[in-house]
């Protein structure tokens, strides 16, 4: 099994992972659906699906549920990770 960095076995559903710099795209092998900014510090992440099964209903979904953690991140006083797993349609409300 090939493993690339902010893709892993675990997040088959997608990945959000910040962009530090304004030209970074999605990684090899998938495809960037949107891109969430946080309202609190203005941290951007990319929602990058495998490109064999990106759902942009899915990734509207997933971005809401960003928005929600980067929230409580910043109520918890915790930085947000860099790349951050996301939950797949049935894991969410």
């Amino acid at each position: 099994m090939v493993r690339i960095p902010g893709i892993t076995s675990s997040a088959p559903n997608g990945t959000a992972r910040r962009l530090r710099q304004k030209t970074e795209s999605a990684l090899p092998g998938t495809v960037a659906m949107t891109t969430v900014a946080c309202l609190q510090c203005g941290a951007q992440f990319v929602i990058a699906h495998r490109s064999s099964c990106s759902d942009q209903a899915l990734a509207a979904r997933q971005a809401i549920w960003l928005a929600d953690k980067f929230v409580w991140d910043h109520i918890q006083e915790n930085n947000h990770q860099s790349s951050i797993p996301l939950p797949a349609s049935h894991e969410m409300k």
